[in-house]
């Protein structure tokens, strides 16, 4: 069986939205707009910035001290075997995994306040496109 022209399926063998794709009339101007809108929002998208960058770097960071508590378990099991040491430092591992779950609760404070921040914005920023929206609509239909 062939599938009418074609076509890409929706999501559960659906129809998904169809018709060709159109190429922005004017790009640079509405990118310009969408930057007008966002300019109010300046400070608050420079601060999600800074809390995505503090999120990713808690995250990549909280591998390489695991990496310190798995290498500290290590060589507790190699000295313990070769009669050489004392066996695990769990005191060590404590701290490690301490400051581990710290770091961790940092990284999704940061995440939490940057999502918190952001959907802020764009909540704003959609309610003006329609308050400005519906303005324009009373305008043009006081106008007839």
């Amino acid at each position: 069986m062939s599938r009418e022209g074609n076509r890409p399926r929706g999501p559960m063998g659906g129809h998904a939205m169809g018709g060709p794709v159109e190429k922005a009339k004017d790009f640079k101007g509405t990118m310009r707009t969408l930057m007008s809108y966002l300019a109010e929002y300046k400070l608050s998208i420079i601060i999600v910035f800074i809390f995505a960058i503090g999120s990713v770097t808690f995250s990549v960071i909280g591998p390489k001290i695991l990496g310190k508590a798995t290498t500290e378990i290590f060589n507790g099991l190699v000295g313990k075997v070769s009669g050489e040491g004392t066996g695990i430092d769990f005191e060590a591992i404590k701290r490690i995994l301490i400051a581990l779950v710290i770091l961790y609760i940092v990284s999704a404070v940061f995440s939490f306040v940057q999502g918190y921040v952001m959907s802020s914005i764009s909540q704003k920023v959609a309610y003006n496109l329609r308050d400005e929206l519906v303005k324009k609509i009373n305008r043009l239909l006081s106008q007839e």
